[in-house]
């Protein structure tokens, strides 16, 4: 009897951390996802000049929001994903300072992605079970 009670204790352990890892993913995801979207759509806005004050501060919300929570991501995926996002902003960032739009909506554009096929990396499903 004590056995099954330790097992169903650590069984609603295991369900409330993995609700927990979850609910974060999901909220980091949605986050990465709209303040992507706000700077697309201020490069969009007028795409011949980068170097507006909307498009900086839209980039640096975003680009602060990144570097605040890759470090947690470490723990959820695989840091080469997180290094490969990190690439992308390191060109959208040259982008916007040398006034380059298309490779700024490109690099924009791979951001937005990821925030969407970070899901299947991280969210649950049972192949990141094995």
């Amino acid at each position: 009897m004590r056995r099954l009670i330790a097992v169903l204790f650590l069984l609603a352990i295991l369900i409330a951390v993995a609700t927990l890892e979850q609910v974060y993913v999901n909220h980091f995801l949605y986050n990465l996802d709209t303040k992507s979207q706000q700077v697309s759509a201020a490069i969009e806005l007028d795409d011949k000049n980068l170097e507006r004050e909307d498009v900086k501060n839209s980039f640096n919300d975003l680009n602060k929001f990144w570097e605040d929570a890759k470090t947690k991501l470490c723990y959820f995926t695989n840091y080469e994903k997180v290094k490969s996002v990190d690439e992308s902003f390191v060109k959208l960032s040259t982008a916007i300072e040398n006034n380059d739009s298309s490779l700024a909506i490109e690099n924009i554009a791979v951001i937005k992605e990821y925030s969407k096929f970070f899901t299947y990396f991280m969210g649950f499903n049972i192949n990141n079970l094995f």
